[in-house]
């Protein structure tokens, strides 16, 4: 039977926590580490262990404070979300205080005891005592909470054991958000790209491929995947694939220019452009081979917008509609036709569009308005 908050608890007993249940909680925690969702159950194990009101771990962040996760009462934990995070006064003192150090609660409410704090939050949710542990530094620092009215003296042992497992765990749940939200953020970066990326090991097995990769992939038009296992469909191009795929990942290969080849396509489009390229260094001898197939599809190259030479170069939007004729390769009589204007006013535009390039010749300003032609889809 549970005690009202005015009654007097007995010591809480420490041979409840057995080696099981200590080694329970302890997987636990790590188990956190890979799967955050899971900090909410084993904090509640802790609680439940320790007979306390709440167990969590907040996070300071400047002047608030929010609950990463935590196992407590909603009638306490929404109040403390609404308001009550502003005016802790206990968590306060625990922010500042050297990492790893342990506070037991009642000297921490005694710092400002009878506060709105105290009276209206800590006293009505019997959370008068507990044990308190900065557990990271940095500008925002979690703390590890267990928060009750019985007293903690017993534990202080036990929680002074979970310390080091509770900041392991908090240190590998940051670099894997970390690596999660790099890997995230270049998965994105891929998929926007306009030219199929594929990353291949030994076979070569496919190992990931980007959104235009898997849209090359799925037309089966020059390239496809059987088995896990990237091919061309021509018997002629699979050869230069496979040996291309072997030399980028042959452990002696030195050359990081890799190797090319063109992709015949049975639909009659123009042939893909393969490049394949060796991604681990001949220095790293132990590291797992991988290679990048990079695939250009010449017929999904759009032009420049004529915006983005009137911004670049400062083109007039005429000047931009002879600049885009040149680069598509027709020449003055087509151009004079198609923009319905005379030879000597395209003569012009073609003029000041070299001059504002900085190119002299027809061959040297179609290399440079290539190289505006976006990567991007």
């Amino acid at each position: 039977m549970q005690k009202s908050a005015g009654q007097a608890s007995p010591p809480m007993d420490c041979a409840a926590v057995s080696l099981d249940d200590f080694s329970r909680i302890v997987s636990g925690i790590y188990n956190s580490a890979l799967a955050p969702d899971d900090w909410t159950a084993v904090l509640g194990d802790i609680r439940q262990t320790l007979d306390a009101q709440a167990c969590g771990l907040v996070v300071a962040e400047g002047k608030t404070r929010s609950i990463k996760s935590g196992s407590l009462l909603p009638e306490a934990q929404t109040p403390y979300c609404a308001y009550y995070h502003q005016i802790d006064y206990v968590l306060e003192a625990v922010e500042q205080s050297p990492v790893g150090l342990i506070h037991r609660g009642q000297s921490l409410v005694a710092l400002r005891a009878r506060s709105e704090f105290d009276a209206d939050w800590l006293r009505p949710h019997r959370m008068d005592d507990g044990l308190f542990v900065r557990l990271t530094d940095g500008a925002a620092p979690i703390c590890f909470v267990v928060a009750g009215p019985r007293h903690p003296e017993p534990f202080v042992k036990l929680i002074a054991a979970l310390v080091p497992h509770l900041q392991q765990a908090l240190r590998t749940e940051t670099r894997l958000g970390d690596l999660q939200r790099r890997c995230h953020g270049l998965d994105e970066a891929a998929h926007a790209l306009r030219h199929g990326v594929v990353i291949v090991a030994h076979g070569p097995r496919m190992l990931y491929a980007n959104a235009a990769a898997e849209q090359m992939l799925c037309s089966a038009d020059g390239l496809r995947t059987r088995t896990g296992r990237l091919e061309a469909v021509l018997p002629s191009a699979d050869t230069d694939l496979q040996h291309a795929v072997q030399a980028a990942l042959a452990p002696g290969s030195t050359d990081r220019r890799g190797s090319s080849f063109p992709c015949p396509r049975r639909s009659g489009s123009h042939p893909y452009l393969v490049d394949v390229v060796p991604l681990t260094a001949a220095t790293e001898p132990e590291s797992p081979r991988r290679a990048m197939i990079v695939i250009v599809d010449p017929d999904d190259q759009p032009d420049p917008p004529a915006a983005v030479l009137r911004q670049v170069y400062g083109l007039t939007p005429g000047e931009a509609d002879v600049a885009l004729l040149v680069l598509d390769g027709h020449g003055l009589k087509h151009i004079c036709d198609e923009l319905s204007l005379s030879q000597a006013t395209v003569k012009t535009h073609l003029q000041h569009v070299f001059d504002k390039t900085g190119t002299h010749r027809q061959a040297e300003l179609v290399r440079v308005l290539l190289s505006l032609r976006s990567v991007c889809r």
